[in-house]
């Protein structure tokens, strides 16, 4: 009986301090939800400024010739002699090749003795006809034939003349149809002389755009080199646009002019225009990843004594990447624009140095 009564003495205690034990209240727990609203958010900022903004715009175009001639025959023979090689830069008159020339130079020696024979007979007869040695009929008709032969001969200069096919702008000889003994007929083609010193470029301007553009202003030409990527660009002049749109693509055709001394653009390129759509004076510009889509709106947040201020705003478009800034946003505030996807309003933060 003692020996069980030495054994209840520790389980009565042990009872005891479990009881106490779970009666006791428990410490505090942590509040993390707590510690998270008091906690700072790491930002960048920048300073929001109003400038003037261009809006440009880019369209596709081709390269083509300034003056593209399709030079033909204007008499018909065999070609007896080929000047210059294709590919070869001529100067306007410049003689590209010979048709029947050795003909025509015969007709046209032969018409001038004939005509310094009636002009000789003439004269002659007009000496006698004052003397009364012939009649005034016979004098007449000297005078007809004279005049009839002074005709040909100036036909046989024509002629002569129309023999040698000549270029009349200065250009490159694009092409020579015909060699030296082929035979050629009148309005046959047999050379072609592209003027490459100067280009247009050939756009279809939508109807949406057409109205920003403006006889005689600059634009931009763009070419993109194919085996180096790089962007070539040289200034243009815009020098038509025309009146009445494409009945099938509803684009309005414009040109422009650019210069091509350097011989670097070839008619049939592809290329692109820039030209000026508008400039917005004194607008406020955000980079585009600074706007917050929240719940269909569009937000930014301005750090203001080390809070976080949402704020909403409305934009009027992008420009090359930049939100431009309608109402909600002013020159001068402190744009969050790096940790902001994190943020809400009235949130603590920190902003990081850059």
């Amino acid at each position: 009986m003692r020996r069980f009564t030495h054994l209840l003495i520790p389980l009565s205690l042990a009872l005891l301090l479990s009881l106490s034990a779970c009666g006791s209240d428990p410490e505090p727990a942590a509040q993390p939800e707590a510690e998270a609203a008091t906690r700072a958010v790491p930002v960048e900022v920048e300073i929001v400024a109003s400038r003037d903004l261009q809006e440009r715009f880019t369209l596709p175009g081709s390269l083509e010739a300034w003056e593209d001639l399709t030079l033909a025959a204007e008499i018909a023979g065999p070609v007896d002699w080929v000047g210059p090689r294709e590919g070869e830069r001529l100067k306007a008159g410049a003689a590209i090749l010979t048709i029947d020339s050795v003909s025509q130079q015969a007709n046209l020696e032969r018409a001038r003795v004939d005509a310094e024979v009636k002009r000789a007979n003439m004269e002659r007869l007009e000496r006698l006809v004052a003397e009364e040695l012939v009649s005034r009929q016979e004098y007449d008709n000297s005078v007809t034939a004279y005049e009839a032969a002074r005709q040909n001969l100036e036909l046989a200069r024509i002629a002569l003349a129309k023999s040698t096919v000549r270029t009349p702008i200065d250009g490159v000889l694009d092409a020579r149809g015909v060699e030296r003994g082929e035979y050629v007929k009148a309005g046959d083609p047999v050379a072609v002389v592209v003027q490459v010193e100067r280009l247009k470029v050939l756009i279809d301007v939508p109807e949406k755009d057409v109205r920003y553009l403006k006889i005689g202003e600059q634009v931009e030409v763009l070419q993109s080199q194919i085996d180096t990527g790089e962007t070539v660009q040289r200034s243009g002049k815009l020098v038509h646009i025309a009146y009445k749109a494409d009945p099938v693509t509803r684009t309005y055709l414009a040109k422009v002019e650019v210069d091509n001394r350097d011989r670097q653009l070839r008619p049939g390129m592809i290329v692109r225009i820039e030209a000026l759509r508008r400039t917005i004076e004194g607008a406020v510009a955000v980079p585009l990843y600074a706007v917050v889509d929240l719940e269909g709106r569009k937000v930014v947040f301005v750090e203001s004594q080390g809070k976080a201020l949402l704020r909403p705003v409305e934009i009027s478009g992008v420009i090359d990447g930049e939100v431009v800034i309608r109402k909600g946003l002013q020159a001068g505030e402190r744009l969050i624009v790096k940790g902001q996807q994190l943020l809400a309003d009235d949130m603590p933060v920190t902003v990081k140095e850059g």
